[in-house]
């Protein structure tokens, strides 16, 4: 009886078909078609959000972007980034005519819509572009700073 079991382990296994769909979609498509079904205005570029005792530091990755094509408006406590991401055009570069045959890089217009904690202080904001890294950061309003307050002895 468990040499039965043995001889065909995963046989009736239920995500075989499964398999076979993504095999042929592959197939069929220059592209992960998951990755670029998930590689929505919402995920793209990726940023890491951070906050100190007096800023909200932002850093978003992207790489290869003309920074003419930025646009950044920071609105009450909503940050907007957009933009356009242009890619090379391999069936137009000379001399090397071809195509792709699988393309995991990321091009066309973006939108990036990120709500920030209402103590940030619009009128105080900077944006700095280095090395592929758009760093933005947003000072916290005066008021809700922490502050050290100094115990008397008596």
């Amino acid at each position: 009886m468990i040499s039965n079991m043995l001889r065909f382990p995963l046989a009736n296994f239920p995500f075989h078909a499964f398999d076979a769909l993504e095999q042929g979609m592959n197939a069929n498509f220059p592209y992960d078609v998951a990755q670029r079904l998930s590689r929505t205005e919402a995920s793209y570029p990726p940023v890491n959000i951070g906050t100190t005792n007096n800023s909200v530091e932002l850093s978003f990755f992207i790489a290869g972007l003309d920074t003419d094509s930025l646009d950044i408006v920071l609105e009450k406590n909503v940050l907007s980034v957009s933009g356009e991401r242009k890619l090379p055009d391999v069936a137009n570069d000379e001399p090397n005519k071809g195509t792709y045959y699988r393309q995991e890089r990321f091009g066309g217009r973006f939108k990036r819509v990120i709500t920030l904690p209402e103590d940030v202080d619009t009128e105080h904001a900077e944006a700095n572009y280095q090395e592929g890294i758009l760093q933005i950061s947003i000072a916290k309003r005066a008021e809700t700073q922490p502050r050290q307050i100094s115990v008397a002895v008596q």
